[in-house]
C-alpha cells in the first residue's frame, strides 16, 4: 500500500513539474474535451411523459459535439457514448460509472462535461375534483337480540378525480465536485439526506470505503490545488449562458451531500449540467426540440470558448458577450 501510495504522489507531482516545465509554452492549455451523455441503455435515468433523461442528454450532446467541431476546430472532442447504450460495451452501471471516468483519464482530457436532464419529487404534485355523484349502499342495524335486523340503504356521495397539477420547477443547474469533497464523502456515506431534492445520485460510496485513505486524501489535494477553480470557472460561464438565453439558472452547486462518480474521479477539471427538468412537461418539450437542444448546447459551447480564452489569456476577464471590459 505504502509502494503504491508513493507511486501515485510521485506520478501526480510529474504532471504538475511536466506542465510548468520549460518547451511546453507552445502546448494548448485547452486540447481534449470530453463530452458525456449521462446514462444510456437500460440506465434510462429521469422520465417524462414523452421521453427518457439518456435520450435527450445523448442528443444535447451530440449538438454539443458538432457545435464545438465545426466552432473550435482545434480541440479534440471525444464522447463517452454516441448511441443509446451504457459506455464502453458495460453492462452494469457501476461499470459504466468507472468506465466514464476512466476513458476521459486515459484519453488525456483536459475538460469533462457531463450531460444530464433533471427531475424533482417537487414536480410530482396531484390533487382532487369532484366530477360527478354516485349512489353508495351502506347499512344500519335496528332492534335488539334475535330482533336484530341489518338495513340497506343509499346515498349520495360524490365522485373525484386526481389530477397532477402543474409542474413547478425549471431551469438549469451545474454542479462541481465540493472543494472538500473527501472529508464530506466520509461522514456521508450512507446518508442520504439533500438539501434540496434534485439532481444525480451517481455514486459509488462502495469505492470510498475501500480506497487507501492516503490515496484518497492525495485525490483530494490534487482536486482542490488544479481543479476546483477551474471546474468553478467553467460552470459559472455555463449557467450564465442559460441564463443570458432566457433560461432560469438556479446556479452552480457544490457536491457536498453525495457524491457523483464521473466529477470525483476524472482527474481534470469537470463539470455536471443539468440542461433542465424532464418531468415538467413545458421543459421537457423544450429540450426534445431542435431549437431548445440548439439553444442548449450554444450555451454550453459558448461557454467552453470564454475558458477556453481565458486560459490562454488569464489577465483578461471574458464576459457572457465574449468581449472582454474595456476593449
Amino acid at each position: 500500500m505504502l509502494k503504491t501510495t508513493v507511486l501515485l504522489w510521485f506520478t501526480l507531482c510529474s504532471i504538475w513539474a511536466v506542465g510548468r516545465g520549460p518547451g511546453n509554452d507552445q502546448k494548448p492549455p485547452l486540447k481534449t474535451v470530453i463530452v458525456d451523455a449521462g446514462h444510456g441503455g437500460h440506465d434510462g435515468g429521469a422520465r417524462g411523459e414523452l421521453s427518457r433523461e439518456a435520450i435527450l442528454a445523448l442528443e444535447i450532446s451530440l449538438r454539443v459535439r458538432d457545435l464545438m467541431k465545426q466552432e473550435i476546430p482545434d480541440l479534440n472532442v471525444l464522447m463517452t457514448r454516441e448511441q443509446d447504450e451504457l459506455p464502453g460495451n458495460q453492462s452494469s452501471i457501476n461499470a459504466a460509472l468507472r468506465w466514464r471516468a476512466d476513458y476521459a483519464n486515459r484519453s488525456g482530457g483536459d475538460l469533462f462535461i457531463s450531460i444530464h436532464l433533471n427531475a424533482t419529487a417537487a414536480n410530482q404534485r396531484y390533487a382532487k375534483k369532484q366530477v360527478g355523484t354516485k349512489q353508495q349502499t351502506y347499512y344500519v342495524y335496528s332492534g335488539k337480540g334475535k330482533k336484530r335486523k341489518k338495513i340497506a340503504k343509499t346515498r349520495t356521495v360524490p365522485v373525484y378525480e386526481k389530477y397532477k397539477l402543474p409542474a413547478t420547477v425549471s431551469g438549469t443547474q451545474t454542479y462541481i465536485l465540493a472543494r472538500d469533497w473527501y472529508n464530506i464523502k466520509l461522514k456521508s456515506v450512507g446518508n442520504k439526506s439533500e438539501i434540496y431534492d434534485t439532481g444525480e445520485r451517481d455514486t459509488l460510496d462502495q469505492e470510498m470505503i475501500q480506497m487507501d485513505p492516503v490515496e484518497a486524501r492525495i485525490r483530494a489535494q490534487q482536486y482542490t490545488k488544479y481543479f476546483f477553480q477551474k471546474s468553478l470557472t467553467l460552470a459559472s460561464f455555463v449557467e450564465e449562458e442559460f441564463a443570458r438565453s432566457g433560461r432560469r439558472s438556479w446556479g452552480v452547486l457544490q457536491r457536498d451531500w453525495d457524491g457523483i462518480w464521473v466529477l470525483q474521479a476524472t482527474q481534470m477539471p469537470s463539470i455536471l449540467v443539468e440542461t433542465g427538468f424532464i418531468d415538467n412537461p413545458e421543459e421537457e418539450a423544450y429540450l426534445a426540440s431542435e431549437a431548445g437542444q440548439l439553444e442548449v448546447a450554444r450555451g454550453i459551447v459558448n461557454a467552453v470558448k470564454r475558458y477556453k480564452a481565458m486560459l490562454e489569456n488569464p489577465e483578461k476577464t471574458i464576459t457572457a458577450q465574449g468581449e472582454t471590459p474595456g476593449q
